[in-house]
């Protein structure tokens, strides 16, 4: 465009010495003006994110999306173990759900404390192929029959447990969706399980994840170094170890999502604090996320915000 400026100017100013030397200096001119509007539209272009747009709100709603679902080895995940085993034969049962996959459970029962420690290894999906996890677990888990004392398994001498403690003492790993990859640094819980005895249990307790994100658009690439602190009251969770059981998760759960971001455009970045009270509501395999005075819809099962 530059060019066929300066080839009209030059039409235009065709003729003596006067003339031509004017028509150099006004193609200069129009060719200065050309590259500082070319400079000025580069940096609108390059300009990174405030931290208080909407788009913040969706990348910390995709962070939150992918460290609850089943596929990902988010609280889904912990949640599905938990119902597996609150069921007769629950130990078996848990390996036998990933055939052709890679799955290792390792399990010591604490005489002294009533209580089995647990730790579990497993794939989700293949390396190089999206989606893929890697979950590494570390699980205490405790029945207790009807007279609050402990025992063994689910079912001992005939008596089902009618409550279930639960602590994720430690995890790692690492997942990726289309959407972003992440690395695990730190996970707990401690959730009680009521009602062992009945088809549908209620779970209660505390949840805390801590992890990296790297988020990817075309022009952009966003770091999330954050956290995420739940607290589940009375959410409704079926027995089984059938992955469709997550449909049938319904409840809500509240709280706190904080992250340090750094935006990436080139050769320049910008850097963003992000606190913002969450309230999550669970249902027919689907989680609404509330967050900054928005609902995001998620999939339990994958891990990815709806459109």
């Amino acid at each position: 465009m530059t060019w066929n400026m300066v080839y009209v100017v030059n039409k235009l100013f065709k003729g003596d010495v006067m003339i031509q030397n004017l028509r150099f200096r006004t193609a200069a001119i129009v060719c200065g003006l050309m590259l500082l509007l070319l400079i000025a539209a580069c940096g609108e272009n390059n300009t990174t994110e405030p931290t208080d747009n909407l788009s913040i709100s969706q990348d910390a709603a995709e962070s939150i999306a992918s460290n609850l679902a089943y596929a990902t080895g988010g609280t889904t995940d912990q949640l599905m173990d938990l119902s597996t085993f609150a069921t007769a034969g629950g130990f078996d049962s848990l390996q036998e759900k990933y055939p052709g996959t890679y799955f290792t459970i390792q399990k010591t029962y604490d005489e002294a404390q009533g209580r089995w420690n647990i730790h579990i290894e497993r794939e989700r999906g293949s390396v190089g192929n999206i989606p893929y996890a890697f979950v590494s677990r570390d699980y205490i888990l405790q029945y207790l029959n009807a007279e609050n004392q402990a025992q063994r398994y689910y079912i001992s001498t005939g008596d089902t447990a009618r409550t279930i403690h639960f602590q994720v003492v430690q995890g790692q790993g690492s997942h990726i969706t289309r959407r972003l990859s992440q690395q695990l640094n730190e996970l707990n819980a401690d959730w009680t399980l009521t009602n062992a005895h009945l088809d549908v249990v209620t779970v209660n307790g505390t949840y805390y994840r801590a992890a990296v994100d790297t988020i990817r658009t075309f022009l952009r690439m966003r770091t999330s170094d954050h956290n995420l602190q739940l607290n589940v009251a009375n959410l409704s969770l079926p027995r089984g170890s059938s992955p469709s059981l997550i449909n049938a998760i319904s409840g809500t759960v509240t709280g706190h999502f904080h992250a340090d971001v750094t935006f990436t455009s080139g050769t320049s970045y910008s850097e963003g604090v992000i606190d913002r009270d969450i309230n999550i509501v669970i249902g027919e395999g689907k989680a609404n996320i509330g967050i900054a005075g928005k609902t995001y819809r998620s999939d339990l099962l994958i891990g990815e915000l709806e459109p």
